[in-house]
């Protein structure tokens, strides 16, 4: 069965861009960045990445590669033209483009893979990041024990019949998330909990990443719930970031977050590390500068050019998408699975979908 064969082989393949992305030396490289900061010196962090797959080494050599490159061409071979058949073809598609962009971690041709995978910033995203920048955000909130935290999830997990894992990890770039294909809630274990952004990360992780993968797994095809194409992403954050506006969850300051994340980027496709991060301290603090900075220049082959890795710019881009979107239609009809806005017409044309069992609930 072709669904069987596409979602096996997109299982297979190692494909995971962020954990390609994330340095062996973070830690030190920071403390060796704010350490010259402190001595005025201008220092660009030396990144070292973890070894790739064998599958990504000697890309054009490797046999491993061509087994799958063959079994890809196969496949796009056996899709049909319905609307099913351009499903599973975007994301053979799909696949295609991401071995290309893992594969290139590290090299001078990462940052252009990642802009063509990614996409272009696009200008009223970039225009509304620069006014949210500028905004004052001043927000207090009591701190949960991480033990509190860990029941509020468990609790509300158990309440929807999710069988869902938290698990602690060392740092990494983003405080918290979730891998849908594991079941494990990952939670950076030195994050200190605020009321709001244990909010957040119910919103985010589990009402919008979760409940669209839970429902793609209810339907007849097992493609829903593996992603569609490559815009997937745009619409699966630009929607959990709307979750969140709908739920009034500290919409400024986390609004100016991820607006923060487009001006990095758009700082880092001219700049080096060092001179991207002393521009956004014009807007934030050292600490959430150099986060912003490396969530942007993560992967790049060396900090001392310019370019970036452009995967940050989907959150507000896919929220401004959502936002329009939905201004004339349900949120029920993003939910029957992970797909991208562009993707619905094709989706909806399919025979035998489920109505969405899990949708987040808005006061």
């Amino acid at each position: 069965m072709l669904d069987q064969k596409v979602c096996q082989l997109s299982s297979s393949l190692s494909s995971n861009i962020l954990s390609y992305t994330f340095p062996q030396n973070f830690s030190e490289e920071k403390k060796r960045f704010f350490a010259e900061l402190e001595k005025k010196e201008e220092y660009n962090p030396k990144f070292i990445y973890a070894p790739r797959n064998p599958l990504f080494n000697y890309f054009s050599v490797s046999p491993t590669f061509n087994v799958y490159k063959n079994e890809l061409k196969e496949l796009l071979s056996e899709v049909g033209r319905d609307s099913l058949g351009l499903i599973y073809e975007r994301k053979l598609l799909d696949l295609f483009d991401r071995l290309e962009l893992v594969r290139s971690v590290g090299t001078a041709n990462f940052s252009t893979n990642s802009e063509s995978y990614y996409g272009s910033i696009d200008k009223s995203a970039l225009k509304l990041a620069e006014e949210l920048v500028q905004k004052e955000t001043k927000f207090k909130s009591k701190t949960i024990s991480m033990n509190r935290a860990k029941q509020v999830i468990n609790s509300f997990l158990k309440k929807k019949k999710l069988k869902y894992k938290i698990t602690m990890r060392p740092h990494s770039s983003s405080s918290f998330s979730v891998n849908i294909r594991t079941k494990n809630i990952f939670i950076n274990q030195d994050y200190v909990f605020t009321k709001e952004s244990l909010k957040r990360l119910i919103a985010h992780e589990i009402e919008s990443h979760i409940y669209r993968y839970e429902n793609g797994v209810r339907q007849p095809y097992l493609i829903f719930a593996k992603g569609l194409s490559k815009e997937t992403l745009k619409t699966e954050e630009g929607l959990a970031v709307y979750v969140e506006e709908k739920k009034k969850i500290n919409t400024d300051l986390q609004l100016k977050n991820y607006a923060g994340r487009v001006v990095a980027i758009n700082l880092a496709l001219k700049k080096n590390f060092y001179d991207t991060f002393i521009s956004l301290t014009q807007y934030f603090s050292k600490e959430d500068a150099y986060n912003l900075t490396f969530r942007a220049k993560r992967g790049i082959h060396s900090q001392e050019e310019k370019g970036a890795f452009t995967k940050d710019n989907v959150y507000l881009k896919g929220y401004l998408s959502v936002k329009e979107y939905l201004k004339d239609r349900s949120i029920e009809d993003l939910f029957y699975g992970r797909y991208a806005i562009e993707d619905a017409p094709l989706v909806f044309d399919v025979d035998g979908l489920k109505k969405p069992k899990y949708l987040p609930e808005f006061k």
